[in-house]
């Protein structure tokens, strides 16, 4: 039986009610004395689960830094709301504008930005950072090098990215670009490895004032540009191992913005504070399983690079089940082997459905059928082998503490081992996670990709050859020279006509390979209380994407919204 989520949690919360008086006592222990935290708006915010902090603050490594790294230490050059239309919100840079052949783009730079030490940022250090990624792939981490043909700094407040061809969606991409000080990073022997536990940075909450493995804080940029936007003056934030001990944490009252799973979330938070406590959590993108197609394992490889296992897969997934039982019934199921998420339905290819769908259905003897005219042959032990007739087993990963995601990859295994697939369930600590999905040392890993203002970017940075292995949203190492030949072909044109004509045929192939296997459209999980901050994005002013994850580069719009309660 799969584990059920609402029993589960109950036991497990007893368990953590010292757990949660811990962290609580860090939240009040140490730094500022308690009079100066009064005097002060200190937000407390939850953004990432880990069982112990680590200070690095490297923007390069996805895998090790502090989740509080982008946007809030490292301000984007713009940024995209995909809840106005992919409307530019510009923060460094004040404008872009493409050459008439659009094979090269001018950012013009904000004027008298300084970095947090006082230190002029102009565009020398966009060009230094660009230039450093192109020499060093490993810290690509906005797809540069394929796109970049060179940079130039003309001017203090001028960059001309030189393109190797017509590419539209350029200016997207680069939010996600962390400019980093030449004055600082020029002097670092391994950027790769460098931590950077004191970093010097351009965004509002550059500052760690306070860091230890249970809480840190992060506080204002003495030099911060748009200061007078910004009505926090510090980020504290606790470790929290997990979504059990998020719960038994609640009750406390001292976490402002949440981004977490609370199951039965009205009466498990809602009701311990009524007049303050709120959430909203509009259907986002799309939750899938992911094979890792460049597997060291024979057998595994063997099987995962194989159509019919994938599709095998899929059929014994009760999706049904993950929502209702692992999910409270937050999410919402997906039933389309292109994968698209609901908010795009005005994109949605119906030649990319109907038969194409038909091994996204819940079908455990369908599956059996599959694989056994497939030649996966079962062995003394019921478990199948694969078409060579190797034992065939793996794991599928899942964060430590991710009770949701956990239960999900429960039923997923028991359906697959229903079907005579070898599978079962591992939960490492969340960094580990991420960097087995990085370096390529996972079987199976359930994971969601970030969207943008089109779906073009998620269906890019997921299953293209160039972002294959680079990004954690990436870990399958999918790659298809036709697909690429499309992600191409749509990033030269310029019109929505052409666009979505090109988007069409890109689901087709993504529905008839089912390079992943999607699951379900994950909520956007954002809790706040207005106890001690007003400003918040709800439903009835639904603007931006309200999360504080690191996929959301709306969130440092979102914090400069915020105001202490007076």
């Amino acid at each position: 039986m799969p584990i059920n989520t609402k029993d589960y949690l109950a036991m497990t919360r007893r368990g953590l009610l010292v757990s949660a008086a811990a962290i609580s006592a860090a939240l009040m222990a140490g730094g500022a004395s308690a009079t100066a935290a009064q005097a002060e708006a200190v937000l407390t915010m939850h953004i990432e689960e880990q069982t112990s902090w680590v200070q690095n603050f490297n923007p390069f490594d996805l895998g090790g830094r502090r989740q509080s790294t982008m946007d809030f230490i490292y301000e984007p050059l713009v940024i995209f709301n995909p809840d106005d239309g992919g409307k530019p919100v510009f923060r460094l840079a004040t404008d872009f504008k493409f050459s008439d052949d659009m094979t090269s783009i001018t950012y013009t730079m904000r004027p008298d930005v300084k970095w947090s030490d006082g230190q002029p940022l102009t565009a020398a250090d966009v060009k230094y950072t660009l230039d450093l990624m192109l020499k060093n792939p490993a810290l690509d981490t906005a797809g540069v090098g394929e796109t970049v043909a060179s940079v130039e700094a003309p001017s203090p407040t001028e960059v001309v990215i030189h393109l190797k061809g017509v590419n539209s969606q350029f200016p997207e991409s680069l939010a996600d670009l962390a400019v980093v000080p030449e004055h600082i990073w020029k002097d670092v022997s391994d950027p790769v490895a460098f931590k950077n536990e004191k970093p010097v940075g351009s965004g509002p909450m550059t500052e760690i004032r306070r860091f230890t493995p249970q809480v840190y804080e992060q506080c204002r940029n003495p030099n911060y540009w748009d200061a007078a936007s910004l009505h926090v003056d510090c980020l504290k934030l606790p470790q929290i191992a997990g979504n059990d001990q998020m719960l038994a944490l609640l009750p406390e009252g001292t976490l402002d913005w949440i981004g977490s799973f609370l199951p039965e979330i009205d009466k498990t938070f809602v009701a311990l504070d009524p007049e303050h406590n709120g959430y909203w959590q509009p259907p986002a993108e799309t939750a899938a399983f992911q094979m890792n197609l460049k597997s060291s394992d024979e057998a595994k490889n063997e099987a995962f690079n194989d159509l019919n296992f994938r599709r095998a897969f899929s059929l014994a997934m009760d999706r049904t089940a993950m929502v209702d039982i692992a999910s409270f019934g937050y999410p919402k199921v997906n039933l389309h082997a292109s994968g698209l998420p609901p908010r795009f339905e005005a994109w949605r290819n119906p030649q990319a459905e109907g038969a194409k769908d038909e091994w996204m259905a819940f079908d455990v003897e369908k599956a059996n059928k599959l694989l056994d005219e497939a030649g996966y042959a079962k062995g003394d032990d019921g478990m199948r082998k694969t078409k060579s007739g190797k034992p065939l087993a793996f794991t599928i990963i899942i964060p430590n503490g991710w009770t949701d995601w956990i239960d999900t990859a429960q039923i997923a295994a028991e359906g697959l081992r229903a079907a005579g697939i070898n599978a079962s369930v591992a939960t490492p600590e969340y960094e580990q996670w991420q960097k087995q999905l990085l370096e390529g040392s996972f079987d199976v890993a359930f994971q969601s990709r970030a969207d943008g203002s089109t779906p073009f970017r998620g269906y890019y940075q997921s299953m293209s050859t160039a972002f294959a292995g680079r990004i954690t949203t990436a870990p399958s190492r999918y790659s298809n020279p036709k697909l690429d030949a499309l992600f191409d072909a749509y990033r030269k044109v310029t019109t929505d006509e052409e666009h979505k004509k090109l988007f069409n045929d890109i689901q087709i192939i993504v529905a008839d390979d089912l390079p992943m296997v999607p699951i379900f459209n994950g909520p956007t999980w954002f809790q706040y209380s207005t106890k001690r901050f007003t400003g918040w994005v709800t439903d009835k002013e639904p603007v931006m994407n309200p999360e504080n994850h690191d996929n959301n580069r709306m969130r440092l719009v979102h914090l400069l919204r915020l105001k202490p309660v007076e």
